[in-house]
């Protein structure tokens, strides 16, 4: 695509699979926005990036400061490791750069509250990266449920395991400090809290982590709660065995279902009060962008998961670790 005066210069900083496989191709599709830059700790693997994206007109960078320093990226996407979120995406508020943050948006409760009070303090977007709050499945059936189709919510079953083996940077305690919680857990309580409306404290919370496979913090955590509104939650966050993801909803007066609608490509198969729910499925995280680029130049309120959002996820993953 060639950049147009309208588009917003956007500098990625990554170049893992989320990088690669989500918010890159997003980036470069997005008709208000153009790749300005990528970060990596290598320079050759931040060409090979711009190469399997084709895009010529975009800088390779090493050094963050000189990423930072390059004018053309007005919109940061920080997708590394979760130990170097909250520094990179302070750097980037700090240099005047909105920002897209991937989950959680830092490892302590007091780093992540730095971010929102800089965001603030510079008028900038902070936009946290729970992708499936897009999903146009789950806005349906959000829609429907907050209209009362279930009725009053009593309970809700969030499921999702996706394989991660000891080799990957989440069983590091150097540059992470959760592993299934912060991979898929963080995302169900989240969805739980959107589905429900609800952002207020737990009335109750009490978790119980598996470490038996690698010795890891939590390659397997189960969480049992209760939402302000008395809802009942319960999630299973893995990275132990395969590929598996279920959303359940109970109301006083229906139920649904969500089969496969986790994960990145959007789509999955939605059952409520016994009938499927049609929905167009679309790209979560092109619908994230351009939500963001709507709060950036004034046509929405703020992007579908802001800095409030970002540190409620915190505090819930503190919740959950051992004490």
């Amino acid at each position: 695509m060639n950049p147009t005066t309208d588009q917003i210069g956007v500098g990625i900083i990554g170049t893992g699979y989320i990088a690669a496989t989500c918010h890159g191709p997003v980036v470069t599709a997005a008709a208000g926005a153009r790749l300005a830059g990528v970060l990596s700790r290598r320079l050759d693997a931040a060409r090979d990036f711009l190469t399997t994206l084709e895009v010529d007109a975009a800088t390779p960078y090493d050094d963050l400061d000189a990423f930072l320093a390059d004018p053309g990226i007005g919109l940061v996407v920080v997708a590394s490791p979760d130990g170097l979120h909250f520094p990179q995406a302070e750097a980037s508020l700090r240099a005047g750069k909105h920002v897209i943050v991937e989950k959680p948006m830092a490892l302590s409760l007091a780093d992540a509250q730095t971010l929102v009070d800089l965001a603030a303090e510079r008028g900038l977007v902070l936009a946290v990266s729970y992708h499936l709050r897009c999903h146009a499945g789950h806005e349906l059936l959000r829609r429907r449920i907050l209209d009362g189709a279930l009725g009053a919510i009593r309970y809700m079953r969030l499921a999702w395991s996706f394989p991660i083996d000891e080799a990957n940077w989440r069983a590091r305690s150097d540059v992470a400090r959760w592993w299934s919680l912060s991979a898929t857990g963080t995302h169900c309580l989240d969805l739980a809290r959107w589905f429900g409306d609800d952002m207020d404290d737990w009335t109750r919370f009490e978790s119980v982590l598996n470490t038996t496979r690698w010795g890891g913090r939590d390659e397997s955590a189960v969480i049992a709660a209760q939402l302000a509104s008395g809802a009942s939650v319960d999630v299973l966050a893995s990275i132990q065995f395969e590929e598996y993801t279920r959303l359940e909803f109970f109301g006083d007066r229906g139920s649904a279902f969500c089969e496969g609608t986790l994960g990145p490509e959007g789509g999955g198969t939605i059952v409520l009060n016994g009938q499927p729910l049609d929905f167009t499925p679309t790209n979560p995280f092109a619908e994230q962008l351009d939500r963001v680029l709507a709060a950036i130049d004034g046509r929405a309120a703020g992007p579908p998961a802001d800095g409030a959002v970002g540190v409620r996820a915190v505090r819930d993953l503190l919740l959950a670790e051992p004490t």
